[in-house]
């Protein structure tokens, strides 16, 4: 077993992993709509660690499913005792195609969802990149998901390619990715293939995202290009769950 294996299982074991929220708003009246939740590691040695530096790792050594199956039980935790306490707020989580294939974390989510009374307050999001890379888009498990209400959304879309890999998914969102979204406001070029993939998802009936809107510019310009939800820096970071709350209650 290697180093970093161990100290990966001992994160899932010993609930060193956490969850960090950032608000979804309506771009139209920058109410909150929503969070996305966004898994963190609280390493005792080297604090807060970015999914960027350990997940690649935990899809090498085969820890993914485990991790993505604690994200998936946390935030429909989270999100059932939220709407218990009267909290009417939907919570998404991003999540490898891979896993979807795997018969057991569906068997995890068919269970959760059980616990969970409002299903449509959850989005399963999948990252473009990720659906793109895959052999075999997990048609079965996603078409699943939504008859039982759970919404899928295509996450940091940044390319027609991309779009036309995943054509024949059926997807409530699509997330207009950081790249395209902060840099359009200024490129005229970007600004173009922001347009174009508009027009690709339009007759799908998609609602659009825009991701990393970090400054007015960026949120006119998802704003112009019809975008229905939007998170980014110029909201609110991602953030712990108390964290969160003393942000909406700013937001009253």
């Amino acid at each position: 077993m290697t180093a970093i294996r161990f100290e990966l299982e001992r994160a899932i074991v010993e609930n060193q992993l956490v969850l960090h929220y950032q608000p979804r708003v309506l771009v139209e009246t920058k109410k909150v709509r929503g969070v996305e939740a966004l898994l963190r590691w609280h390493n005792p040695q080297r604090g807060l660690v970015s999914p960027l530096d350990f997940i690649p790792t935990a899809e090498r050594e085969g820890l993914i499913r485990d991790i993505e199956a604690w994200v998936v039980r946390e935030a429909l935790l989270t999100s059932t005792v939220w709407h218990r306490d009267g909290l009417d707020l939907g919570v998404s989580v991003n999540v490898s195609p891979r896993v979807l294939h795997d018969a057991q974390f569906m068997r995890l989510i068919r269970h959760a969802l059980r616990i969970q009374r409002t299903p449509r307050a959850f989005v399963v999001e999948i990252s473009a990149a990720g659906a793109a890379a895959e052999p075999e888009l997990p048609h079965e498990a996603l078409g699943e998901l939504r008859s039982a209400g759970v919404r899928v959304a295509l996450d940091d879309v940044t390319s027609l390619e991309q779009l036309e890999r995943t054509r024949g998914v059926r997807w409530d969102y699509v997330k207009l990715g950081r790249a395209v979204i902060g840099a359009a406001a200024r490129d005229p070029d970007t600004a173009a293939l922001a347009r174009s993939l508009v027009e690709a998802v339009r007759p799908s009936g998609a609602r659009l995202a825009a991701v990393g809107v970090e400054d007015d510019a960026a949120l006119a310009m998802a704003r112009d290009l019809g975008c229905y939800l939007a998170q980014g820096y110029l909201f609110a970071a991602p953030m712990p769950q108390k964290e969160l709350f003393d942000w909406l209650r700013g937001q009253i």
